[in-house]
């Protein structure tokens, strides 16, 4: 591929997000992208976005495998569900490849992804458009220059989506194939099944819904800040039957810092609230994102700090650049200059492992899975602690134990 040039554009999954913010966006730079081809299992929605966006009547694809045989460089992965699959697929038939969050449903996925992309040399971008946010990137230099972090505060208010997709009027048709829906529906309950066992359906629904699909920018803006956690304290979860709840977690970094992190589903009220407050002794910082479903409202950044006995606050508004936007341009950078991807596979599969621990901390009945060995492995700074957890844990999986809490549990079969 020529180092300039607009890169052609094959865009899977035609919902929301792609309506609301990327196609709207690539349409805008247009000097660097070209629409070339769609995809979607919707024949009514293939026709509405193919009109709208002047995609030819060749380059809309009910069928992926088809599509990936188009003359397009690169696909945006842009489904509901595990993305492992289609990123494989496009990567072997030698796509550079743009995926929203959540990259998959677990880590064996990533590694798998991984291997791939390595062996292919292609470009795999995950799309956590916080991380190009101009205000987050403002705050994260200002809370590298922390040197003791005390004390770091991450709240969600999320409210009903729907809201918004009827704001942006998204467009939404009941056409798919009956067979379609129930295939992608068992290989969805298998993959969420191997990621954390046998919980309850509404928990496993809170580990895509909730951890996997929202909570995962929190866990990778975090990690931009601070790297990786120690592990997880404790996690709350309330009302424990409800597919929406509120999700409460301490994460652990260092005997001198800890990070709570509190995401609650709130439907009523349409106003996304995420805010960010890092504290120390000598400094505090806050950031308010802006909504992800708003366009070109600013993240405002404020500091406080004593200066000659006085007390100095800072409020930044930083810029009105879309970070939905900003990151396609590092996108097209990554392909065109070898640019280093910022938010590549190997990231993408530490925030599953984290958020794989949030949950097990909670301990819900049935954990199993990679979910049910992070729970183990977290408790491994107390080996006594952990021979007594292994066998507890391995008899409260049904299909089989994870890992080490294999031969735990045969062992006290023999007993």
């Amino acid at each position: 591929m020529p180092d300039i040039g607009r890169i052609k554009v094959g865009v899977v999954g035609c919902g929301a997000i792609a309506q609301i913010m990327h196609l709207p966006h690539l349409r805008d730079l247009n000097e660097l992208f070209e629409i070339k081809a769609i995809c979607d299992f919707s024949p009514q929605l293939l026709h509405a976005i193919g009109q709208q966006y002047s995609v030819a009547t060749n380059y809309r694809f009910t069928e992926y495998a088809t599509f990936l045989e188009s003359d397009i460089d690169a696909v945006f992965v842009l489904t509901e569900g595990s993305h492992a699959p289609l990123i494989l697929q496009a990567l072997k038939a030698g796509k550079h490849v743009f995926c929203e969050k959540p990259l998959c449903f677990t880590v064996k996925e990533a590694e798998e992804i991984e291997k791939v992309t390595e062996k292919t040399n292609k470009v795999v971008m995950v799309g956590y458009m916080k991380r190009y946010d101009p205000g987050f990137k403002y705050a994260l230099d200002l809370a590298k220059q922390i040197e003791n972090p005390r004390y770091t505060q991450l709240t969600v208010l999320h409210p009903s989506e729907q809201q918004y997709f009827d704001m942006h009027g998204v467009l939404r048709f009941d056409d798919v194939a009956k067979e379609v829906k129930e295939a992608r529906i068992q290989e969805h309950n298998k993959i969420i099944t191997h990621a954390v066992g046998n919980i309850s359906e509404n928990l496993k629904f809170v580990y895509y819904d909730a951890l996997l699909s929202s909570i995962v920018h929190n866990t990778n803006a975090l990690r931009a800040i601070f790297g990786e956690p120690i592990g997880v304290l404790s996690t709350q979860i309330w009302p424990i039957d409800s597919n929406y709840p509120t999700i409460n977690t301490v994460l652990d970094y260092g005997k001198k810092h800890h990070i709570v992190l509190t995401w609650s589903y709130l439907a009523g009220v349409r106003n996304y609230v995420e805010e960010l407050s890092v504290y120390s002794d000598s400094d505090r910082i806050q950031v308010k994102f802006s909504s992800p479903f708003l366009k070109n409202v600013p993240t405002i950044v404020s500091q406080e700090y004593m200066h000659n006995g006085r007390l100095v606050t800072n409020k930044v508004e930083v810029s009105f650049d879309n970070a939905f936007k900003e990151e396609l341009r590092v996108f097209y950078q990554c392909i065109t200059t070898n640019k280093s991807v910022p938010t590549d596979v190997i990231d993408a599969k530490a925030d599953i492992e984290i958020l794989q621990s949030i949950l097990a901390a909670n301990q819900p009945e049935g954990l199993g899975g990679e979910a049910l060995a992070r729970l183990v492995t977290s408790n491994d700074r107390d080996s006594k602690a952990n021979k007594i957890l292994q066998p507890i844990l391995a008899v409260n999986q049904p299909e089989g134990p994870y890992g080490e809490a294999l031969p735990r549990v045969n062992a006290s079969k023999k007993s």
